[in-house]
């Protein structure tokens, strides 16, 4: 096509075949000039399934498509070859467990303005499944300090400006510890660019079931004290500063006050809080005795997360709990 696109859209991808193929159809459907944007897959899988179904996809492209395939390091230096290998003024990026509605680049686009380097979008969770029990995804509704890649959009002037994403600090396993589109998108407001969160650039996420062990074992947290130390500024969005949360503050607490009651049994009240906390949930769940079942599940969590949040502190040299 002549020209040159305005927006370029990649996807890294790992396996999901089917998911792949949803998240670039959403693509080929945008409501948008087909001569102003391309889409670029960089693959990592391990077979060949992906690629099959990438060529079978070129027929269908109303739009420039282009994929690639590299050894797995990671979703970052997928991005990375993609933004390399565009030409758009803008860089949007996508996962490839998400599908974007029709309006997803225009909605993005028309929030940007001078100085603005990073543009968020509006992230749900897919509308025909249900999110209840064990389960994972990203639901975003307004300007994180994550600016999670499920659902956001560059500058190429700002994206260049840095060293792009950084590789996974496990980049050979299947699950990676995450925390790369937060190390970039801080390095690009470090330079002075702006920011801006757009309703209307919407994309879905899949939901995904997960195993009682897998929802209990955080172990992207581990990441999170490293970035404190590159980033400083994040800890005003930790609870009180140097906690993940609140639920782990009271954890905290809690066990203070288990260590307190060798002096004084007055102690076992510092645990109140973390168990009205912990007790509390939407109405659906566990109601009336079966809630202290749910603060059991929780516990067996905040035990883990906490180990994992130590470790990383003495790791990294940077307290987060």
């Amino acid at each position: 096509m002549p020209g040159k696109p305005r927006v370029s859209v990649v996807i890294p991808a790992y396996h999901r075949t089917e998911m792949l193929r949803r998240a670039i159809l959403s693509l080929f459907e945008q409501d948008f000039p087909k001569n102003e944007y391309e889409v670029i897959v960089v693959d990592t899988s391990h077979d060949d399934r992906n690629e099959k179904m990438l060529c079978e996809l070129t027929a269908q492209a109303p739009c420039a498509y282009r994929f690639f395939r590299k050894k797995s390091e990671g979703p970052g230096p997928s991005r990375n070859l993609g933004a390399v290998e565009s030409t758009g003024e803008i860089i949007a990026f996508m996962d490839s467990d998400c599908f974007a509605a029709r309006g997803w680049l225009k909605g993005g686009l028309a929030a940007f303005e001078d100085g603005v380097g990073i543009v968020q979008g509006r992230t749900m969770p897919n509308p025909s499944q249900k999110s209840s029990g064990f389960t994972y995804y990203i639901h975003v509704e307004q300007e994180t300090y994550g600016y999670e890649t499920a659902n956001i959009f560059y500058r190429r002037k700002a994206f260049e400006e840095t060293d792009g994403f950084p590789a996974d600090i496990h980049s050979n396993r299947r699950k990676h510890m995450g925390g790369e589109d937060l190390e970039l998108a801080w390095a690009v407001k470090r330079n002075g660019w702006k920011t801006r969160f757009a309703d209307e650039a919407l994309v879905y996420h899949e939901v995904f079931q997960l195993s009682p062990a897998k929802w209990v074992f955080i172990k992207h947290l581990f990441v999170f004290p490293r970035l404190i130390r590159m980033f400083p500024e994040l800890r005003q969005f930790m609870c009180a500063g140097y906690f993940w949360d609140l639920g782990q503050a009271l954890f905290a607490l809690l066990l203070l006050g288990a260590i307190g009651t060798v002096f004084t049994p007055w102690s076992l009240l510092l645990v109140l809080p973390y168990v009205s906390h912990r007790a509390a949930g939407p109405a659906s769940t566990l109601r009336g005795p079966l809630r202290a079942f749910r603060v059991l599940i929780y516990l067996a969590r905040d035990v883990c997360s906490f180990g994992i949040l130590l470790a990383a502190s003495i790791r990294y040299r940077c307290l987060l709990l």
